[in-house]
């Protein structure tokens, strides 16, 4: 098995405008906007933080980019795309940053409890949210370490694709003039109310835009969906192992969201999530 080095994830980064405009890729090379009454970045380096120039601070991002990406964690415009427009959420870590972090990096990061506070959300805004989306992430936690896990264990690959059905728009109306779009299944379904929980949990409606926290949220649902959409592609060629190799990827992201969302779920909210303990 090949080692990676853990990625160190930057405290504080220099946002871009209108970043929507750019290809991932050319981060690397935009200048950062002047911080708002400063000339320097704080830049975080073996534990230590460093207060660098904006030429300098472009200059050490753009290595933590490029070796994050030799390292399999960074740039990925194949799976993701130009504008990561192919993750079911756009907007997360990858998008801002360029880095895919691994469950545990995100664990250990300075935006996420013990090394920091979470971002603040209303007690009503958590209870409200909880009771909309608890449901809907029950079951796709029952599907993935129960229904997903057997077809892919008794090599089931035809109830694996309807598991991990996408759904797709319809094209107009059959000769019985009824509708064609293809509903995705319970299971992918959950993925999107992952995210919609975490929005409810990790921000407030005050914040200007998605908090860290959130956006570390979206990576590690997004690097869950991946891993189903590998799992579909090995049922296709019956590839036993690499199905499972997949799955026991997508838990660990799995996982990783179950405990950044169940820091904000106190009793007043409601119960906690319980991680996918079982394995394959």
């Amino acid at each position: 098995m090949m080692l990676t080095a853990p990625i160190e994830l930057p405290t504080c980064w220099p946002v871009l405008s209108r970043r929507a405009l750019l290809p991932l890729p050319m981060l690397l090379f935009a200048a950062p906007p002047a911080a708002p009454g400063a000339d320097t970045f704080e830049y975080v380096e073996d534990g230590k933080v460093k207060q660098l120039t904006e030429l300098e601070a472009r200059g050490a991002l753009t290595k933590k980019v490029n070796a994050a990406t030799e390292a399999g964690k960074g740039i990925d415009v194949n799976k993701r795309g130009q504008f990561n427009e192919k993750a079911l959420f756009s907007e997360d870590f990858y998008f801002k940053y360029g880095l895919r972090p691994t469950p545990s990096e995100v664990m250990q990061s300075p935006f996420l409890p013990p090394q920091a506070e979470l971002p603040f959300a209303p007690i009503s805004r958590r209870y409200n949210g909880y009771s909309k989306f608890s449901q809907r992430i029950q079951s796709g936690l029952a599907l993935y370490s129960g229904s997903l896990r057997s077809a892919i264990e008794n090599e089931a690959w035809a109830d694996v694709s309807v598991l991990l059905e996408k759904g797709s728009k319809g094209k107009g109306s059959n000769s019985k003039g009824e509708g064609t779009a293809v509903p995705a299944s319970e299971l992918r379904s959950a993925c999107r109310a992952f995210g919609l929980f975490a929005n409810t949990v990790l921000q407030s409606e005050n914040d200007n835009g998605s908090t860290t926290a959130n956006l570390l949220a979206r990576h590690l649902i997004n690097e869950l969906y991946f891993s189903m959409d590998d799992i579909a592609l090995a049922a296709q060629a019956g590839d036993k192992a690499s199905a499972q190799t997949s799955w026991t990827r997508g838990k660990e992201y799995l996982n990783g969201y179950i405990r950044i969302v169940n820091f904000p779920i106190s009793s007043k909210v409601g119960d906690k999530f319980a991680l996918v303990d079982v394995g394959i």
